[in-house]
């Protein structure tokens, strides 16, 4: 380590060699990427300037003039606010599309639930035996027409 305050020269010759190309190349690319994170990158544009057509009397200042509901983007589908800039993930479908295996999937699953109902394991209303399954005492229901107007 050098003292402070001390002067150092460059020498007259400059270094050559595999070594010294290298060096540069790095420090080269070293200084070029300074520069470049140094910058920001552009703002993207509004909608409101983007789509003018779909924000023809809106006012940025006051923010007034903007159609309600606001538009939505026909090919994906998500809404367009006039502040913001809409970059387009192009179409997405709506429901996703199911390849054979998950079709065989589907089928197995049904044909487990019909095998259970073959074989007793899920309730049916057309069965005799209803106990346990009650859900209001039996005392509670009337068929007689007790004066009620709206039996009448």
């Amino acid at each position: 380590m050098r003292a402070r305050g001390t002067v150092v020269t460059r020498p007259d010759k400059e270094p050559e060699g595999v070594l010294a190309d290298e060096a540069r190349q790095i420090q080269k690319q070293r200084q070029e990427r300074r520069i470049v994170s140094g910058r920001k990158p552009p703002r993207p544009i509004p909608n409101y300037i983007c789509y003018a057509f779909l924000f023809p009397n809106y006012d940025p200042k006051t923010g007034k003039g903007c159609p309600r509901p606001l538009p939505r983007c026909r090919v994906c589908g998500y809404r367009i606010d006039p502040q913001e800039h809409h970059d387009c993930p192009g179409f997405t479908p709506k429901y996703p599309e199911h390849d054979e295996e998950w079709h065989e999937r589907m089928e197995a699953r049904q044909e487990a639930i019909r095998e259970a109902k073959r074989n007793g394991l899920f309730f049916s209303e057309d069965e005799d035996d209803l106990s346990g399954y009650e859900d209001e005492p039996e005392e509670d229901w009337c068929d007689e027409d007790d004066g009620d107007p709206m039996w009448e």
